[in-house]
């Protein structure tokens, strides 16, 4: 019965708060915009905040940024099981603690404390700080009130849109059936926020994505000091003379090609080579590092493109395997993948580019060697925080877009949440 009553006092206790919060929040967000502009007019730099969906990119973009001088500062509407709390600097529950009923009105809380403290957001299509509120809609309206600059980007599953996920839908299907009854709202969700938005990044990921103001398929930024290649003083066995270890981390199986791949595994078992799948899932990020230090070969995903994983497994020296040749046609054509050294595989080569790795230790060095070349290169703070310093130079004092990041924009309508 308390369930029940929940379920109806809830949704109307956040509309009157949403309505009694608006004209305050209204208030607030046009003295920021007064405040914002005299700081542009006294050429101060933009403060970051990235978030709120916890994904662990966020990060490593805030620290890289602040590397190079700036005030960068990243929140958390929760923590996933896979990562810690220390992993981000603002957490929403710390706001209003031990209030009775805080989370009506919380999130207005948060969205004041974002206005005052950033000029930069930055973040994923999932929803922003009013995401939670009757306010979802006018988010993006205060925010250009306050004068602040709206950066989009995404991480995948935001723009997972039934219709529009391209060689990746079957597989994501499988794991997140729920896609079908979420696409129509996330389709209008996506359309809002790229009305709205002042940079679109289009990265490696599929989905529905129908403005693009840049192509950056090397956005994801990785420590590369913490992600470094282990001492190591032999290639290590050929899966006749020495065992050879494969990593394997899915979050869900089905996008991953897990499957596939303990078929594969036993397969060339049964060929009698010496081989063994590490599979470790949904383990906090420090049991991973310490797992790909033990073994040969990373098996990313078999299904379309290369994450976070593959390029851990690049930084520390690892030869890796994913499906690159399924990657959206202009992210695969991009300049900065021509030199990728990720053996692409998927399905239909998986049992044979296994093969060829356990058998080659040689091969697998050098293609570890290239690897972390790679990350260096395009994946490490440095150069990431190169490329989002210009953009930044973009939205807050409108200079030109860096050339290579350049793509003609889709065309896309607009719609409201």
């Amino acid at each position: 019965m308390r369930g029940a009553w929940v379920d109806v006092v809830w949704p109307v206790a956040k509309l009157v708060a949403g309505s009694l919060a608006l004209p305050i929040l209204t208030v607030v967000a046009a003295a920021e915009g007064l405040r914002t502009r005299w700081r542009r007019r006294r050429r101060q730099p933009p403060r970051l905040l990235w978030g709120p969906s916890p994904i662990i990119a966020i990060r490593d973009w805030s620290r890289s940024l602040r590397a190079l001088g700036y005030d960068s500062v990243t929140f958390a509407h929760h923590v996933a099981p896979i990562n810690a709390r220390e992993d981000f600097d603002v957490h929403r529950d710390s706001f209003l603690p031990g209030v009775p009923y805080a989370d009506v009105i919380r999130d207005f809380f948060v969205f004041v404390w974002a206005l005052h403290r950033a000029d930069v957001f930055f973040a994923y299509f999932d929803g922003g700080y009013l995401a939670g509120t009757g306010l979802r809609s006018l988010e993006c309206r205060l925010l250009r009130l306050a004068g602040k600059k709206l950066v989009l980007f995404p991480y995948g599953g935001d723009i997972a849109v039934v219709g529009e996920i391209g060689i990746m839908e079957t597989a994501l299907l499988t794991d997140y059936p729920e896609l079908v009854r979420s696409s129509p709202d996330k389709r209008r969700r996506i359309l809002h926020l790229c009305r709205w938005a002042d940079l679109v990044v289009r990265n490696h990921q599929y989905g529905f994505l129908p403005r693009a103001d840049v192509l950056w398929p090397t956005q994801i930024a990785i420590d590369a000091q913490q992600w470094s290649p282990a001492d190591v003083a032999a290639p290590g066995g050929d899966g006749r003379d020495g065992e050879v270890v494969v990593l394997h981390a899915p979050n869900h199986r089905g996008i991953k090609g897990t499957e596939q791949l303990l078929e594969a595994v036993a397969r060339l078992r049964a060929e009698g080579l010496g081989i063994r799948l590490d599979l470790i899932e949904r383990r906090p990020n420090h049991e991973v590092r310490a797992a790909m230090r033990g073994a040969d070969i990373v098996a990313d995903q078999f299904i379309a493109g290369y994450a976070l994983f593959a390029i851990e497994g690049m930084s520390t020296g690892k030869p890796v395997m994913s499906a690159l040749r399924w990657m959206p046609e202009e992210v695969a054509q991009s300049p900065a993948l021509r030199d990728c050294p990720i053996v692409d595989t998927d399905l239909s080569n998986l049992v044979e580019n296994l093969r060829a790795l356990v058998i080659d230790p040689a091969r697998r060095l050098a293609l570890g060697r290239a690897g972390r070349e790679f990350v260096l290169r395009h994946h490490a703070h440095e150069p990431v925080a190169r490329v989002w310093s210009s953009l930044i130079e973009h939205v807050w004092w409108g200079g030109p877009l860096p050339h290579e990041l350049e793509i003609e924009p889709a065309t896309g309508g607009s719609g409201a949440v």
